[in-house]
């Protein structure tokens, strides 16, 4: 009898769907599992069946298979190191101070789902967003009006999920989504029972729909239930990883209803910037259909000089020239673009907008990643080493050179964690606490300064370099801007773990400016 109620459930389900007009999702309702661990046609941040070696025995998977509304759904909960440490090694964990058990539990492994076609691991790993869309991406049969699903929530302080649907073109071009304002992407409701949702999506004028993905990911309190509009906010998630504990169910997802054109003149359209910094054309279309010497481009290249009216022949010779000139064409209502030409540049820019009301601003490579801005200076020549053995070496001062960037620890914003970036023969070394067990590492404190070079190759006879300047572009609010291609060498690097948080190293952003296919390293 149970299985005939639910066999009849089901049948009830699939006609509802249909009279709402489905689109699939490539196993949208989790049916399909590769073993008990992640769902097929997905993405996870699964870490592996164990955390750690064998003997820990301590479950650090985020995504788990679990009954949903019908058959299967997917069950999305974060774990902590902080967990695994109390649950597993608790003599460990009772030595930790408070502010490091904060910092670890507030710095969970945030669950989340991206939809998968292809390489996607490789994609997000390259930071590459004309590649994730390839990746991540799967074919519609026609645009849809919502995405639709059910969905349970236990959430802990605040704790949110954030849905990201987003619509393409065949040539991988935005063609639709949701749009600034809309709520409904983000779930901060707790619910023990299967709960329905629906998430409203617009298409562009004159854009036609071929491909679809969708990002499931659990952020914490700080981030807005109207999230920002399109690149920026997947830089808002990362920013704001979901605590430990928290736990959501998805089920039966699908596109629904009928597409929703959005009008030539409708006023939402000033809201969107369609540029390669948020989800919108082609990065390296700077909007001016080919003209390289559009008057809305400002050029900045080696040979330029400030005084120049920044045409495509008469270059600036810095960025924070450009960008001041830039604002003020922004300011008359014109989009701007920068462009900067191939070349190494030693110099820091800033600004602080306080309007979000501005035409798009783009600042991008003329060729990808050979626009490199440097923020590195060979270190001081009165600076000895001390050889302590097995290839280890001390630095007589701890400051390497008179505009040494500090060191910064606050334990309870993890992503303001940095020392200077240390560099011998052009390579980048790793940092750590550790040296003695890295070849090719080095640390660094306000009191002292040590390095294990690769090969034995000590540091006086190397061409050392530290981190001078903490940024190459900073900026603050100032609308929609994008920054594309460019390349960041030698500035200030995260104290954290590799992989730990998002580091965007010789950037100082808010949260408006999108970031695309630039190189830190």
């Amino acid at each position: 009898m149970k299985k005939l109620l639910y066999i009849i459930s089901f049948l009830f389900f699939t006609v509802a769907i249909a009279q709402d007009d489905c689109i699939p999702i490539p196993n949208g309702n989790f049916q399909e599992w590769s073993g008990t661990d992640n769902p097929k046609n997905w993405l996870t941040t699964n870490m592996g069946d164990k955390y750690g070696t064998p003997n820990i025995n301590f479950d650090m998977r985020n995504v788990f298979q679990t009954p949903g509304k019908f058959g299967f759904g997917v069950r999305i909960k974060n774990a902590s190191i902080l967990e695994m440490l109390k649950n597993e090694k608790p003599a460990e964990y009772a030595k930790l101070p408070a502010s490091i058990k904060e910092q670890l539990r507030k710095s969970s492994f945030s669950g989340s789902l991206f939809t998968c076609q292809g390489n996607c691991e490789g994609a997000v790993l390259a930071e590459n967003e004309i590649f994730m869309r390839e990746n991540m991406s799967f074919p519609v049969e026609k645009a849809p009006g919502a995405l639709c699903g059910y969905y349970k929530a236990n959430l802990k302080e605040g704790d949110k999920l954030w849905l990201w649907p987003i619509l393409f073109m065949e040539n991988k071009n935005f063609a639709g989504g949701v749009m600034p304002g809309e709520t409904a992407s983000v779930i901060s409701k707790s619910t023990g029972d299967w709960t329905p949702f629906r998430i409203p999506l617009r298409i562009l004028p004159n854009r036609k729909v071929a491909k679809a993905a969708i990002q499931l990911q659990m952020v914490n309190s700080g981030f807005p239930v109207t999230p920002p509009y399109g690149m920026n906010a997947v830089e808002l998630a990362q920013k704001y990883p979901s605590t430990d504990g928290s736990e959501v169910f998805i089920d039966e997802l699908c596109f629904c209803g009928e597409a929703d054109y959005i009008a030539e003149d409708d006023p939402i359209l000033d809201g969107i910037d369609t540029g390669g910094g948020s989800i919108g054309q082609n990065p390296n279309d700077d909007g001016t259909n080919g003209d390289d010497d559009h008057p809305e481009n400002l050029y900045v290249a080696m040979d330029g000089n400030d005084a120049n009216s920044g045409s495509k022949t008469n270059p600036f010779a810095t960025l924070q020239k450009a960008l001041d000139v830039a604002n003020g064409k922004r300011q008359q209502g014109k989009n701007a673009t920068i462009i900067v030409r191939d070349g190494t540049y030693k110099q820091a820019a800033s600004v602080q907008w306080g309007t979000s009301s501005l035409p798009p601003l783009k600042i991008k490579a003329e060729n990808e990643h050979q626009a490199i801005f440097v923020g590195s200076e060979k270190i001081s020549g009165n600076i000895s080493w001390q050889n302590f053995g097995q290839d280890i070496y001390k630095a007589s001062n701890a400051k390497l050179h008179p505009n040494m960037v500090e060191a910064v620890t606050d334990y309870s914003n993890p992503y303001q964690n940095s020392v200077p970036a240390l560099l011998m023969n052009g390579e980048v070394l790793n940092f750590t606490q550790a040296v003695q067990q890295t070849a090719g590492s080095y640390f660094v404190s306000p009191q002292i300064t040590m390095v294990h070079p690769k090969n034995g190759a000590a540091p006086s006879s190397s061409n050392t370099e530290v981190s001078v300047f903490p940024s190459a572009i900073k900026i603050s609010g100032g609308g929609a801007i994008s920054i594309n291609g460019l390349r960041f060498k030698g500035y200030p690097i995260s104290s954290l773990p590799s992989g730990t948080v998002p580091f965007k190293s010789g950037l100082d952003v808010s949260d408006n400016v999108g970031v695309a296919n630039c190189l830190f390293k």
